[in-house]
């Protein structure tokens, strides 16, 4: 039997989410304790426990020290002790809330678990990409990004990175925005949140908004549902903040330069000789080319407006008003040059 008498550190997810330590003391096949847990939004609480260990190791919790205001229940927790020296299993409460929890010894002399906790690494460590499209944020938007995105960690400090004046600027978020002043409009941002997770590893978020290129949102853990959920999460709270007419010409090319090259070939026939069929062709494409540098160059991928906090519906929707004046002015330009070549 394995001596589990030790320090042991970690964490949960569920219901709740937080770290986990816990002093556990080991006779034979009982062991005692004090538990500490510091939820993520709630803070801490302490609880005694009692169990045994067999094949698995059950602990039976009960708070000594509660959360002032915050109702919390007896609970019970079962974990098996891995071939790795640490210990995985589920907890849950009286008072409904339940979830899973990793922990690790941190005085690994002391156990003993088999040849495979002499030497722990991770199984894997799990990486998740998401690439965005246009995005249109203002200061209420990026105030409410960078508090989603720490709300799992306790610790970390979330990193603002923004281009002002031609150089790169780096602060943590709260002095970001205790120095807003002056600063009207953005064009890229990146936000960065990382703490200790396990086997000296960071889980990370990096949250990368451009005006030109990829846009992305990148997670990296070693608990792959947290890494697929957290992602996930986070681009659903930034997708209401994209504009999907000019993601999607930016993605694809479409819309109104796919209609004007369609109607090209189709019109072709119509004219008679090949000068004038020559001529419209490369006015065509030359009108193609000025139309993307155009949506290039007036509307970004990226723009943040940081001089208010509620935009008015012209400021959120002038992108995409631009983006259909710009085209079917381009359509109107193209169909007038075909009328006079066909005349």
């Amino acid at each position: 039997m394995a001596n589990l008498a030790n320090r042991w550190a970690g964490r949960l997810y569920g219901t709740n989410t937080g770290n986990v330590f816990l002093d556990l003391v080991q006779k034979d096949q009982n062991v005692s304790g004090c538990l500490r847990i510091m939820d993520s939004i709630f803070g801490v609480s302490i609880y005694e426990y009692t169990g045994t260990f067999d094949e698995d190791i059950i602990l039976n919790c009960t708070p000594s020290q509660a959360i002032e205001g915050i109702k919390i229940g007896d609970v019970k927790i079962r974990g098996r002790l891995t071939a790795k020296g640490n210990i995985k299993g589920d907890w849950e409460s009286t008072i409904g809330t339940a979830g899973t929890f990793e922990i690790y010894p941190h005085d690994i002399t002391s156990v003993d678990p088999g040849a495979g906790a002499r030497e722990i690494n991770p199984e894997q460590i799990y990486n998740k990409t998401i690439q965005l499209g246009s995005v249109r944020l203002f200061k209420d938007d990026v105030v409410q990004l960078v508090s989603f995105i720490k709300k799992d960690f306790t610790s970390g400090k979330v990193i603002v990175t923004y281009a002002q004046r031609g150089s790169d600027l780096t602060k943590y978020a709260d002095d970001f925005f205790a120095q807003l002043d002056g600063i009207e409009q953005l064009n890229y941002l990146k936000l960065v949140i990382q703490e200790p997770e396990a086997y000296g590893i960071n889980r990370i978020i990096v949250i990368e908004l451009v005006a030109n290129g990829i846009s992305e949102i990148r997670v990296s853990g070693i608990n792959e549902s947290w890494v697929l959920g957290k992602a996930e999460s986070t681009l659903q709270t930034l997708k209401p903040k994209q504009n999907s007419l000019v993601t999607t010409y930016r993605k694809y090319s479409l819309n109104f330069n796919g209609v004007i090259f369609f109607a090209m070939l189709i019109a072709i026939p119509d004219i008679v000789d090949w000068e004038s069929r020559a001529i419209f062709v490369v006015t065509v494409f030359l009108l193609l080319n000025f139309l993307l540098f155009i949506h290039n160059k007036f509307i970004p991928n990226t723009t943040i407006y940081l001089e208010q906090a509620k935009p008015s519906f012209f400021k959120r929707a002038w992108p995409s008003i631009l983006s259909w004046v710009i085209a079917a002015s381009s359509s109107v330009v193209a169909a007038y040059i075909f009328s006079i070549l066909r005349s």
